[in-house]
């Protein structure tokens, strides 16, 4: 496939030499899926739009599907809806109130053979003033050598500031009509291969890529999720979201959902416009749950070798020492690990990570409970000598148990390990690549480190 673009920000534009961009971004993430290259090649619009009318196997974007183009080409999408409106000088205070009105200003810049002037051209216009880039619209418009330029509302403020113009210098004046952005493909091309490129995207849409992507470009209204809806709500990938009791990585506190990790996630179902679908069960039942269905995670979950092959992971979302606690003054000695075998009861959560670890140590003391925070109150009553917990969640666990955290005493420590959300293995590795990549922006970007900062954790 030979795939050509034009200029023309936030959809595909230069920054710093490299190519970026919306449709920049989606084209090469389904060049990505379909294992072809992703060699973009960047040209004015009048001879791309040449070559893909006369060449086969070409794809070009960001491109609008119009009446008189219809026919054409092949069509993958839509990607957006975007207005067309007329654009003059704020400081002019020029004002008209229809198509007729504009055909009688001196001249109106537009951009060569692309699709606003088409549509110009079709409706009669003869004022029009012919660029070979959009960019020098705004120029003739701010210097005065056009009365007006038509432009789409996404890239008139784009357009603006990338030649250094304050967009609040320029307004639209007159709205003419919406029409929707997609990828254009060659009339020579196979149904095969145009069929790909649509069920990629349509698979980009449902899994939440297609909005993530362009989302950091587009208002929420402009961006095309299904055939008639724009924002979030149009693409829902059926992931079942599963949690534990356990703060201060996931609770309930008035009859909502919260905690460190529960952000985090919910955080990632934000930028990649999925629902909250996050449910709070029993360790055991969420664990298995991930284990047998398809499309279902469990956080956060501690990443062990013997879990490794289990799972897909994503993370880590925080890490944690885990120990062996005892009440304070008992006077139960744990020197080391087996030392800790010899204690008569140990308890444990339930098929929880550290359970399952000090089972394949071959310890037999366990005492394991269905709710967490019960062992604080086994260990002070003396029904348990040691409760293996963490520094991460004991604190709060005491304090939900309504027992101060200097109550409890470090024995002795284990190990530190590192939370991961647990995806089954039956979900799309495309889903468990973007999560990875999610988690990875809101680290870069500090979202991550706000978050913490609420729980009191810092990040190691």
């Amino acid at each position: 496939m030979t795939l050509l673009t034009e200029d023309l920000p936030p959809f595909n534009y230069l920054e710093g030499g490299s190519l970026t961009g919306a449709t920049t971004q989606v084209v090469r993430e389904i060049a990505r899926r379909l294992r072809i290259p992703d060699r973009i090649e960047v040209l004015p619009w009048a001879r791309a739009y040449q070559r893909l009318r006369i060449e086969s196997d070409v794809v070009l974007f960001t491109t609008a599907r119009t009446r008189e183009r219809d026919p054409l080409f092949h069509w993958v999408g839509p990607l957006y809806t975007v207005k067309l409106a007329f654009y003059a000088r704020k400081k002019d205070a020029l004002r008209i109130d229809s198509i007729d009105a504009a055909r009688q200003v001196g001249a109106i810049g537009t951009y060569r053979d692309d699709f606003k002037e088409q549509t110009l051209k079709s409706l009669g216009f003869t004022n029009l003033d012919s660029s070979n880039s959009p960019q020098s619209n705004i120029l003739k418009l701010i210097s005065g050598r056009v009365d007006l330029c038509f432009f789409d509302n996404i890239g008139a403020e784009h357009l603006s500031r990338s030649v250094g113009i304050d967009p609040g210098e320029i307004e639209a004046v007159f709205t003419y009509e919406a029409h929707f952005s997609y990828i254009a493909i060659s009339k020579q091309t196979s149904m095969a291969t145009v069929r790909q490129w649509q069920a990629t995207l349509d698979e980009m849409k449902s899994d939440g890529t297609f909005w993530w992507l362009t989302r950091k470009w587009l208002p929420p209204d402009a961006i095309m999720v299904s055939e008639r809806q724009t924002g979030p709500a149009g693409g829902s990938y059926p992931l079942k979201l599963y949690s534990e009791d356990s703060p201060p990585s996931a609770y309930l506190e008035k009859g909502r959902i919260k905690g460190l990790s529960t952000e985090i996630v919910r955080e990632i179902l934000l930028r990649i416009g999925q629902p909250d679908t996050i449910s709070l069960v029993p360790w055991a039942r969420g664990y298995n749950l991930a284990l047998s269905d398809a499309d279902t995670a469990l956080f956060s979950t501690t990443r062990l070798p013997q879990r490794e092959d289990r799972f897909a992971w994503v993370g880590p979302l925080y890490r944690q020492r885990w120990g062996f606690y005892r009440w304070k003054g008992s006077g139960v000695q744990v020197a080391d690990m087996d030392a800790a075998k010899r204690v008569a009861r140990i308890g444990t959560y339930n098929q929880d990570a550290k359970m399952q670890y000090l089972e394949t140590l071959g310890f037999k003391n366990l005492v394991p409970t269905n709710k967490n925070v019960t062992n604080v109150m086994h260990l002070k009553r003396g029904n348990v000598d040691l409760w293996v917990s963490s520094d991460f969640n004991m604190p709060h666990l005491a304090r939900q148990a309504g027992v101060p955290p200097d109550q409890l005493e470090l024995a002795h420590a284990i190990r530190t390990v590192g939370n991961y959300i647990a995806f089954s293995k039956k979900t799309s590795p495309h889903v468990i690549r973007l999560w990875q990549t999610v988690l990875d922006e809101m680290k870069s970007d500090g979202s991550y480190r706000q978050i913490c900062r609420k729980y009191a954790y810092e990040p190691h």
